[in-house]
């Protein structure tokens, strides 16, 4: 039986890890600022922690390094090609043999994907504060009326699609001219949080639905390949 509550009490554990949320914090006002929390720990992304200066070590006087035979120069072995090497040439090899409606078709399943993993995770996000205030400033007045015009008719609509996306208890968003502002300045404030459950799942189902997709696309490419050594053989 100890064993049995052994097991329980860390599965309860791993539970109760999986149920704490992860919290983010971000803020602008002279820079950007993004603080991401979880459980008792916190570690903050922007701005980056400057590294302590140490002080220069003494130079040590180098010692003359007596002259080696010479020898035949070994050639180089050749570097394996990089990840976005294979996958530039992955691209160009469906492009080849499948046409652009193969490529696009890919690409349009593999947005689909992270779209899609993406709006499920907005819709477990809570929103506990949101705070924007945007004062447009300018080098004359008809350039401020402009550019407040054009701010109020992208922000106040962008604002309300996260909002709708994400669950949200408190938010404002203020768009205001100041004639006398050399330039625009923007201040930000938000407090945010998901559970570690939400993101684990679906980055999960995310990660298997895009090996199926590039696993299907393999098969794809192949069976094109074939087809086309099948015609170059009818042709010969």
């Amino acid at each position: 039986m100890t064993g049995w509550y052994i097991a329980g009490g860390v599965l309860a554990f791993f539970l109760l890890l999986l149920l704490l949320p992860v919290k983010l914090y971000a803020a602008c006002r002279e820079e950007l600022f993004l603080k991401v929390g979880y459980a008792f720990f916190s570690f903050r992304i922007l701005p980056p922690k400057e590294e302590e200066k140490k002080p220069p070590a003494p130079k040590k006087k180098k010692k003359k390094a007596a002259k080696k035979p010479s020898q035949k120069s070994v050639p180089k072995k050749e570097t394996p090609p990089s990840q976005s090497q294979e996958l530039k040439k992955k691209l160009r090899e469906i492009f080849h043999y499948e046409g652009l409606s193969g490529l696009l078709e890919l690409l349009k399943d593999l947005s689909g994907i992270a779209v899609g993993a993406g709006k499920k995770l907005l819709s477990h996000f809570t929103i506990k504060k949101f705070d924007l205030l945007l004062t447009v400033g300018g080098e004359d007045a008809a350039e401020t009326a402009l550019t407040y015009g054009k701010l109020c008719g992208v922000v106040y609509p962008a604002v309300g699609t996260i909002v709708t996306a994400c669950k949200c208890r408190r938010y404002g968003v203020t768009v205001q001219p100041d004639f006398d502002a050399p330039e625009t300045q923007v201040e930000f404030e938000a407090r945010g949080q998901i559970r570690l459950v939400f993101l684990v799942a679906y980055s999960i189902q995310a990660l298997f639905r895009f090996i199926m997709r590039v696993i299907r696309a393999n098969r794809e490419l192949e069976a094109a390949k074939e087809r086309e050594h099948r015609q170059n053989q009818i042709r010969q």
